[in-house]
């Protein structure tokens, strides 16, 4: 008789990933300020008043600047990162979800909807769930913005671990996103926008700044022309109507 192979699930090694990058590597996430601070102009021009939810909030950065102008909640997989952000940010109500994409909220309960770098993290079918749990807490005309990178080579960020000799990509990405793609995922909604945008370097003290300020501005405008590695898609979706729950 064979012996079974003692390996975690698919679901915990998720989890197992995201508890580690937003508990013991930290200093990963303040990479992505400058993309939020962007998406925060971005919600306030779009959605005027009312309830956003944001899932993979990371270090809760977006909703602590959300929650000072909306009622805000947050969803995470990881219990662990829950516990450390809802002391920093006491206005925002937390949920734990699984990683199938369920939501524990109600039908057409949100105005908005944020997930940035988060759904390139899900297989095909966590994704489709997803795709229809956003239009289900959406209010009619709810706006949903979403950030995910651009045509990744998932091979790329492939890793190698000697010990256990497994192959995966470092930050956990499971989908390669296009204007294609996206198109089909998000089929039931108006698509309001499909951009692709770069962030600057933060950079560690004034002459890294400037010189990552100029990086981005070079690369926003070939940009516009011709493909370039390292960007990101915004996407910006609006509910077309009124939906009921599905089986």
């Amino acid at each position: 008789m064979k012996k079974k192979k003692n390996i975690k699930n698919e679901e915990e090694l998720d989890k197992n990933l995201w508890s580690f990058h937003q508990s013991e590597n930290k200093q990963s996430l303040s990479a992505g300020h400058l993309r939020q601070d962007m998406l925060y102009k971005k919600i306030i021009n779009l959605i005027r008043k009312g309830k956003i939810l944001e899932i993979g909030f990371g270090d809760g950065y977006l909703l602590k600047k959300l929650s000072k102008k909306y009622k805000c909640y947050g969803a995470d997989i990881s219990p662990i990162n829950i516990k450390q952000i809802q002391n920093n940010v006491p206005a925002v109500s937390f949920s734990l979800v699984e990683t199938s994409g369920k939501l524990p909220y109600k039908d057409n309960f949100f105005d908005g909807f944020v997930a940035s770098e988060v759904l390139e993290h899900m297989n095909d079918k966590e994704l489709e769930m997803t795709a229809k749990e956003i239009k289900r807490v959406l209010k009619p005309k709810g706006k949903a913005i979403l950030t995910v990178p651009a045509q990744e080579r998932l091979e790329d960020n492939q890793c190698f671990c000697p010990y256990c000799k497994a192959k995966f990509h470092r930050w956990g990405h499971k989908q390669t996103w296009n204007e294609t793609k996206i198109k089909n995922v998000f089929k039931d909604f108006q698509i309001e926008t499909i951009k692709i945008f770069f962030t600057p370097y933060q950079g560690n003290n004034l002459k890294e700044k400037f010189l990552g300020k100029m990086m981005w501005i070079i690369r926003t405008i070939i940009g516009k022309f011709i493909f370039l590695k390292g960007g990101n898609y915004l996407i910006i979706l609006e509910k077309k109507h009124k939906y009921k729950y599905y089986e």
